[in-house]
């Protein structure tokens, strides 16, 4: 089930954003509620030192009757002031109250519809109060000269209704502003996803012979790993496109002339009436077949072998490289004998642990051993010794073969060549194959000659470490 990656990061995004803004409200929620409480005492303390300033000790009845008319007339004066405009609603008077007590306990002056009965607690200060079903923060200050009480009230209610339409006014913003906000995550995920369109529009669009690497220069971080990744796979795709192409012209070069050989033998064999001049020419037949089949086999096992990184192996184990030089010495044996050839064994009695690639490394020796009966003249003699050192395990083969000027050692791994002179049937691939086999597990290799004063013979030292490759490949 395929899914869009700008769906899932604008869906998760919202949810988290929403999830952020409700825990961001109910906090503010709290908080506005802790500061307009603080807010709105101070301007109680306000209010009730400024009526204690302006009613003073020098009054009438007089007076106080004029102030108390003048109350009355608030409510038609503040619906006068708000009837032009928005807000005509507005009650004012009925959420912050005050009273005037004399020292007997009269009430002298109220606001218009204060309650009859004290809003005090009967002690100066700040003090929350309830009076007919609902409750009041209220001051009470004190006159030391007239001994007049001065108390000055806000209902809780009009507190908690701020409180709330704060929060209401935060929650239709936040409503308000998430379609803005929507479309701008879409829209930023898209502009951070382009580069993957980018890559896939390139790849697509691409002529299907075309395995050039992606340019990672303009690649973002996110998926550089991805764009490696992409850029090694085609790099694979392309050694193995080239080994395909290279395999097919090896082969057409190199069979060229064995098939050529033996349409002229077959020709040849069916016009010869004479039965031991034909069996010749069909001996001779068959001799070029075993060389073209031998050619393919080597062919067919150059282009599998790739000279990557060793850790690219699959089939990694821990092998007995005792046990495997002893079964292809066996497998080489009936070939050596027709040559007259010995082969000796020089190796510790004990098991040589080797890890690698079984399978590589039996087709190293196969080859190792292969060269060297077909370079060593008749009734001659191969060494073969295997040695354990502290990090390694080495190989070497010799032979009493004409051995390897020092001026071609350099080349004899390239594939084809052959060194002038050389009458040995072969295709100049044994050692090409010895060389990537070798590389696949970092080994290193030494040539020389097996008797430096006449530079005869040929020796081999390949040199294999032990722990190269992790377990779990």
């Amino acid at each position: 089930m395929t899914y869009s990656i700008r769906k899932f990061l604008v869906l998760n995004l919202l949810i988290w954003i929403t999830i952020a803004t409700t825990l961001t409200v109910i906090g503010n929620y709290i908080l506005d509620q802790r500061d307009i409480e603080r807010h709105l005492d101070s301007l109680l303390g306000q209010s009730g030192l400024i009526f204690q300033a302006l009613i003073g000790k020098d009054f009438t009845k007089r007076d106080l009757v004029k102030i108390q008319n003048q109350l009355n007339d608030i409510p038609t004066i503040i619906h006068q002031m708000y009837r032009t405009g928005k807000n005509q609603n507005v009650s004012l008077e009925d959420k912050f109250q005050f009273q005037v007590w004399d020292s007997q306990g009269n009430l002298l002056i109220h606001s218009v519809n204060a309650p009859l009965i004290s809003l005090s607690s009967g002690q100066d200060g700040f003090a929350n109060i309830k009076i007919q079903g609902r409750t009041w923060r209220s001051l009470s200050i004190t006159d030391a000269d007239s001994r007049l009480k001065i108390i000055v009230a806000e209902r809780f209610d009009s507190r908690v209704k701020l409180a709330h339409n704060i929060a209401r006014d935060d929650i239709l913003i936040m409503l308000l502003i998430y379609p803005l906000l929507g479309f701008m995550i879409w829209f930023t995920i898209g502009k951070g996803l382009s580069p993957l369109n980018k890559i896939a529009y390139e790849v697509s669009n691409r002529h299907r012979s075309n395995l050039s690497i992606v340019d990672p220069s303009a690649v973002p971080l996110e998926i550089s790993a991805l764009v490696d990744e992409l850029n090694k796979l085609l790099a694979r795709l392309q050694s193995a496109f080239e080994r395909e192409k290279r395999f097919a012209a090896d082969a057409a070069h190199e069979l060229r002339t064995p098939l050529a050989a033996l349409k002229s033998q077959a020709q040849l064999a069916l016009k010869l009436k004479d039965p031991q001049e034909r069996k010749a020419a069909l001996d001779k037949l068959i001799s070029i077949a075993d060389r073209s089949t031998h050619i393919v086999q080597q062919l067919l096992t150059l282009s599998r072998i790739v000279p990557e990184e060793a850790y690219t192996l699959t089939d990694i184990s821990t092998f007995d490289m005792h046990r495997l030089t002893v079964d292809e010495i066996t497998d080489i044996v009936p070939k050596a004998i027709e040559k007259k050839i010995e082969i000796e064994l020089i190796s510790p009695e004990y098991p040589l642990a080797l890890q690698g690639q079984m399978t590589s490394i039996s087709i190293l020796i196969r080859n190792l051993l292969d060269n060297a009966i077909r370079y060593s003249p008749p009734s001659s003699h191969i060494w073969v010794r295997l040695e354990e050192r502290k990090q390694a395990i080495v190989l070497q083969v010799a032979d009493n073969g004409p051995g390897v000027p020092l001026a071609y050692r350099k080349r004899i791994f390239e594939r084809f060549y052959r060194v002038l002179g050389n009458k040995a049937h072969g295709t100049g691939l044994g050692l090409a194959i010895v060389q990537q086999i070798a590389d696949l597990h970092q080994a290193t290799i030494t040539l020389e000659s097996t008797h430096p004063e006449t530079d005869t013979g040929f020796c081999i030292t390949l040199e294999f470490p032990k722990t190269r490759f992790n377990k779990k490949n």
